[in-house]
């Protein structure tokens, strides 16, 4: 039997009862619960409760809902406990109160008060925990009360175990153990008590009556789980304490009892290996070691090479050390390997559960453990710790203030609520000599967002994120100028003076500093105006105004901010060509190698592929006569780009491997700035990512992808995490079709290029929005926010991610009967690729100009249609070639599905199971990439011999957007 609220159900036996009364209740919605309850916390979507229930039906959603109601109609009070998650699903949450304790842990507690079969740990072995349990030991001999605080998941419960074990071992104390978590009034915990030391209770309990019998046994009592009475626990606690001077209590707790017996000892995570931790350093690390300890258990033939270190090091670090957590990963290492586990890590909520059934349910999901600690929050330090998700590592109380806090609310609440978050372990606070920051951990951060964005306030706060850091940037300009750093004016009033020696070396210090803010993402914005100013006087002044060099850094510093902020991309072409020139003129031959790499940036930008190459290959001509490994490394890195953009993906991948193993090795020097001001490293990772996607491995991608972002937040770039997500993660997570994890990185996008001024990035930032909308099933609304966007990026000349965008806002013209239109624009930007050698993304605009013109033969005159069909399949056929030849398989998948499709609908199913067939070998069917998923779906549709022919002809997809959700409803109907 198990309590879910008031309800009292034994699934086995179907039974279910309210205070003791059976309820008459239907099968549907008794399978419902059950689905619910065996997900431990985790959302259930409506499509995997409907299958479970109704398998093999076609079931109206609404029926779902009147179950769900009727489920909460029986709940009552309890009626949140189920939990609807707007466009995922339902979740059962585990209430603090499920029933009243009335049996003790052991048969005989004063017998065997601390049963040796008991689980040593709700969630971890006790790895790494030695001197801990040695310190608390200590605590306990000389202070009445101690209490092990820390996060939920953290392993409270392990150390508190193990000391009692290893006390009772030792004979030196009698151990009690309490279990408070179904525990929530007064008499509940006097009765728990009474059990613990073996007291009868057939009369009313009494505190004297259990401090006598605690104070005659000398013993230890270890009080689990105490937060949610911890009120309750700190009266009762220090009453004990005061009246038994012999007794020994060990709490655990998320929060201190705040009493005057009580020594607090801080559980912190385990520790986790640095980024460039050796294979041997990792395994040597606490947390690692309980994740292959875990995996060995689980998993034992997954077989842990070096690279499977470095992966299981990257996943310890994300998830901060937490037990759980990392438990919960290596559980999930069995279902999807290592690489699955890391890939999937910014869907952590729903990707960590499947715990111990011997623990509680709220230690069964990571989000369950969350949702435990939130529902004790009051309201208003719930509101602050939800919106404290849009920061990205440490803040401080003003940045708290301004950007959680609403207008008009006092410093006083502000401060209690800091204080309650941090005292109940969901905020971290750390100092910076006097000045306290304060930080949310990776996990915890994604847990606020979840519940900002539940809550619909995650774009509000959003802005308020960047309208704070808009202001916090002006008041350091302003703060700069007043300290003369650069005082651009008195640059500018003095430029037309005679050249003095002293003023001269004036204007260079000056003209050096701008330089030097511009180099710095966080700057760029706030001095591109400044820069500009300067430039234009040096230029309407008498020649050497400022000297050569320190104009040449203003000059490239100038350009490469210009194309992350407004995008200009020709007047960034202009300035490194002028840039190049002074470089060659002063024999400087650092700054002409720097300018060679600038302008290759930029003539990508332009989509001149051609041109790109061409100063790649003089930049690592270069690079070979100086011998520099570093600069050898980032030539490799930027051939390796203009041969990707070119369509030579192969030779583009092996050079990319080999140039990221060899950054990862170089340490530090891979994170020198370019003249792109992004590391090379960071190219490298992002490029390789969106490379290995196109050709076929969307597992492999999505694992790159995460190692990508989480080296961008690491070093705290947002410059590096806007192009990550831009140019390969966001896109990559569309076409994947994780659609939670897109909300996030989208916000995370816009919040971030908000607050730097990277204008062309927000534009992109809609435009990938836009996209997200259309695929989504409302094209009206994405077109809405994808046009302006597109005209933006467009008028800047910042072609480089153009053309997936192009293709993105044709199918949302094709979706909304303007078909002619979006021939019309694909048609204008494959002759711009096809001319400036930017083959990469050819094979889509083909397939999208291939579906237009289908869509166009559907709404044509007889005489007309025949002739945009026989154009859209040859498209969709020249895409699939083109893929094809430059082993893009991705891009070959996607058109082969859509031309199956037409074939179906035209009731050619021979056809088009003999091109899936051709498929079969190519990729991992195990992927849940929604293009695989898509192919799955196909391959058995065509396979079904008995389908009626009639019903294939009627199956059509306007769109790759239609394609999932129409071949669910297919494969219902074969079903």
């Amino acid at each position: 039997m198990i309590q879910i609220g008031i309800l009292t159900v034994d699934f086995e036996q179907r039974d279910i009862r309210a205070q003791g009364e059976p309820l008459r209740i239907g099968a549907r919605a008794f399978d419902i619960l059950e689905v619910l309850h065996r997900a431990h916390g985790a959302i259930v979507s409506k499509d995997d409760i409907m299958d479970a229930v109704w398998p093999g039906l076609i079931v109206e959603e609404n029926r779902l809902q009147v179950h769900i109601a009727t489920l909460r109609k029986m709940l009552g009070a309890s009626r949140d406990l189920i939990k609807t998650v707007p466009g995922r699903g339902y979740a059962l949450v585990a209430a603090p109160l499920i029933s009243p304790l009335s049996t003790r842990l052991a048969p005989e507690a004063s017998e065997a008060p601390l049963p040796a079969d008991r689980p040593r740990s709700h969630s971890a072995p006790l790895i790494g925990r030695q001197a801990e349990i040695a310190h608390i030991i200590d605590m306990i001999d000389r202070t009445p009360v101690v209490t092990l605080v820390g996060a939920g998941g953290i392993g409270k419960t392990s150390l508190a175990l193990q000391v009692a074990h290893d006390l009772e071992s030792q004979a030196r104390k009698r151990v009690h153990f309490v279990e408070l978590a179904r525990a929530s009034a007064r008499d509940d915990v006097l009765r728990a008590l009474a059990d613990a030391l073996g007291q009868t209770h057939d009369e009313a309990l009494s505190i004297d009556a259990i401090a006598e019998a605690a104070a005659a046994s000398s013993c230890l009592l270890v009080l689990d789980n105490a937060e949610h009475v911890v009120d309750l626990i700190a009266s009762l606690v220090e009453t004990l304490a005061t009246r038994a001077d012999t007794l020994r209590v060990l709490v655990t707790s998320r929060e201190p009892l705040h009493i005057s017996a009580e020594s607090v000892f801080r559980v912190n995570p385990l520790t986790v290996p640095d980024g460039d931790a050796s294979a041997e350093q990792i395994a040597g690390s606490s947390a690692a070691e309980l994740f292959l300890c875990r995996t060995r258990a689980a998993t034992p033939d997954c077989a842990i090479d070096a690279s499977g270190l470095k992966l299981i090091g990257d996943i310890c670090r994300r998830l901060d050390g937490l037990p759980l957590a990392i438990e919960l990963a290596a559980a999930r290492v069995a279902t999807l390997g290592i690489d699955g586990v890391a890939s999937r890590l910014d869907d952590r909520l729903n990707l960590l559960t499947g715990g111990l059934r011997s623990a509680l349910p709220r230690h069964q999901a990571l989000r369950a453990t969350f949702d435990w600690s939130y529902v004790l929050l009051d309201p208003a330090a719930r509101l602050l710790f939800r919106r404290m998700g849009c920061f990205i590592g440490p803040f401080t109380f003003d940045a708290a203030h301004a950007v959680a806090q609403e207008p008009g609310a006092s410093i006083a609440d502000m401060i209690a609520g800091l204080g309650e978050l941090v005292a109940k372990s969901l905020l971290t606070v750390e100092f910076s000599g006097s000045n306290a920051q304060y930080r949310l951990t990776e996990s915890t951060r994604a847990y606020a967002l979840e519940k900002l964005r539940s809550e619909g306030e995650l774009e509000r706060v959003a802005a308020r994120y960047a309208r704070y850091e808009r202001e916090q940037a002006e008041a350091r300009a302003s703060s700069m100028a007043n300290e003369g750093i650069p005082d651009l004016q008195s640059m500018a009033d003095n430029a037309g003076e005679p050249r003095a020696g002293a003023n001269q070396a004036q204007q260079a210090s000056r003209a050096s500093a701008l330089a030097l803010e511009l180099q710095k993402p966080s700057r760029m914005s706030e001095y591109c105006a400044h820069a500009k100013q300067a430039l234009d006087t040096i230029d309407a002044g008498p020649p050497g105004t400022v000297d050569a060099e320190s104009e040449m850094q203003l000059r490239a510093a100038y350009a490469t901010a210009l194309l992350h902020t407004t995008g200009d991309v020709h007047a960034a072409a202009a300035m490194w060509d002028r840039t190049l020139g002074l470089a060659r003129d002063a024999g400087h031959v650092e700054l002409e190698e720097y300018a060679l790499t600038g302008q290759w940036n930029t003539m990508l930008a332009m989509s001149d592929v051609h041109e790109s190459l061409r100063y790649a290959t003089r930049f690592e001509r270069a690079a070979e006569r100086r011998g520099e490994r570093s600069q050898r490394l980032l030539a490799t890195t930027m051939v390796a780009t203009s041969l990707h953009y070119f369509g030579e993906h192969a030779q583009a991948r092996e050079r990319f491997e080999a140039a990221t193993s060899a950054l990862a090795d170089a340490g530090e020097m891979a994170r020198t700035v370019t003249a792109f001001a992004l590391d090379a490293a960071s190219l490298g990772r992002t490029m390789l990512t969106r490379l290995v996607w196109i050709q076929g491995e969307p597992e492999h991608a999505m694992r790159l992808a995460a190692q990508a972002i989480e080296f961008a937040r690491r070093d705290r770039s947002g410059l590096a995490l806007c192009v990550v997500l831009g140019a390969a993660v966001v896109p990559i997570a569309l076409r994947y079709g994780d659609h939670d994890a897109i909300s996030d990185y989208l916000e995370t996008m816009r919040s971030v290029a908000d607050a730097n001024g990277f204008d062309i990035w927000r534009s992109h930032a809609e435009c990938l929005a836009g996209q997200f909308d259309i695929q989504a099933g409302h094209p009206g609304a994405g077109l809405a926010r994808l046009e302006p966007a597109l005209r933006r990026v467009e008028a800047s000349g910042f072609q480089r991610l153009l053309a997936p965008l192009i293709v993105a806002y044709a199918e949302g013209l094709v979706r909304t009967g303007r078909a002619a239109e979006a021939r019309e624009k694909l048609d204008t930007t494959l002759a711009r690729c096809r001319a400036c050698g930017e083959h990469l993304f050819v094979p889509e605009l083909l397939r999208a100009k291939g579906l237009a013109m289908l869509e166009q033969a559907r709404n044509a005159a007889a005489d007309l249609a025949v002739g945009y069909e026989a154009e859209g399949r040859r498209h969709l056929h020249a895409a699939i070639d083109i893929a094809n030849e430059q082993g893009a398989g991705m891009w070959a998948l996607r058109a082969t599905l859509d031309l199956a499709d037409h074939l179906i609908e035209r009731g050619r199913g021979g056809q088009a199971s003999s091109m899936i067939a051709n498929l079969s070998g190519r990729f991992d069917l195990q992927s849940r990439a929604s293009d695989i998923r898509r192919l799955v779906r196909l391959r058995s549709f065509v396979r079904a011999d008995d389908t009626p022919p009639a019903r294939q002809r009627h199956v059509r997809f306007e769109s790759t957007a239609d394609a999932a959700p129409a071949w669910d409803y297919v494969a219902r109907q074969v079903a």
